[in-house]
């Protein structure tokens, strides 16, 4: 990955020029490297507040963005699409990570379908373990959050994962901490067979409901911040920074 992504710098308050980074990522794609070039990520706003939905329509408005900087650059959406990885938060809530992964797939497949693309590609999915769930008081318990993460992300579909170590909290690192959050991967990779089976939730009722409620609630969102402007423009307008700050103030009340 080259990660290219001016959406998350302009939301973290620091410059940005979206025009440059279309014109970086044309090159890049131009030397036909096999990985992705751009994100679309999610895991900033995640970690400052966000809900499951806010999250993914966030990442779809970035691809939108995407789309529309390259296509002004001259290259098709099946490009864009391939060169563009989603990268999303996972945290202890098993289902609902579970089913948002599973429905960051459909919204991918839905935005293929409506730029006409008649042989869709599934999406390149990358998941980095929530921050914001990472406790400074007995951040032991934080290996465990992120087994469970881990886990959630891999059954809902992550291409690859990367475990934030349970110390980070604290400062720096160390080297245990690090081999602890390697080793959370291998263990569920080698021992639970984790990457065996394509999709195990399929089928599941109630993480397939749940999936399509996500999926649903985070279009109706995406496309209400597309009607305004585009992502760029609800950044610009404090818009994206008052609807994470609406949703992080909902979860401090909401009853334990």
């Amino acid at each position: 990955h080259f990660g290219l992504d001016p959406h998350s710098a302009a939301l973290s308050g620091t410059s940005s020029e979206a025009g440059e980074s279309a014109a970086r990522a044309k090159d890049l794609i131009g030397f036909n490297f096999s990985g992705t070039v751009l994100n679309a990520d999610g895991r900033l706003a995640h970690n400052a507040g966000a809900g499951e939905a806010l999250e993914l329509a966030i990442v779809a408005a970035a691809l939108a963005e995407n789309l529309r900087r390259l296509d002004a650059a001259g290259l098709a959406p099946e490009t864009t699409f391939a060169a563009t990885a989603l990268c999303l938060a996972a945290d202890q809530d098993q289902f609902l990570t579970t089913a948002k992964f599973r429905a960051a797939r459909l919204l991918h497949a839905r935005m293929q379908a409506a730029c006409g693309i008649s042989e869709p590609k599934p999406a390149h999915i990358h998941a980095e373990t929530s921050w914001r769930m990472l406790t400074r008081l007995d951040p032991e318990t934080n290996i465990l959050r992120n087994t469970i993460a881990v886990f959630s992300a891999g059954t809902g579909g992550a291409d690859e994962i990367t475990v934030l170590p349970h110390t980070l909290a604290l400062g720096v690192p160390d080297p245990f901490a690090r081999r602890i959050a390697r080793n959370t991967q291998v263990v569920l990779i080698t021992e639970s067979h984790l990457a065996h089976v394509a999709d195990p939730a399929a089928g599941a009722g109630g993480i397939e409901a749940l999936t399509d409620a996500l999926a649903e609630r985070a279009w109706e969102v995406f496309a209400d911040i597309e009607k305004t402007g585009g992502l760029s423009a609800a950044i610009a307008s404090g818009r994206i920074k008052a609807m994470v700050e609406a949703a992080r103030a909902a979860q401090r009340v909401r009853p334990i």
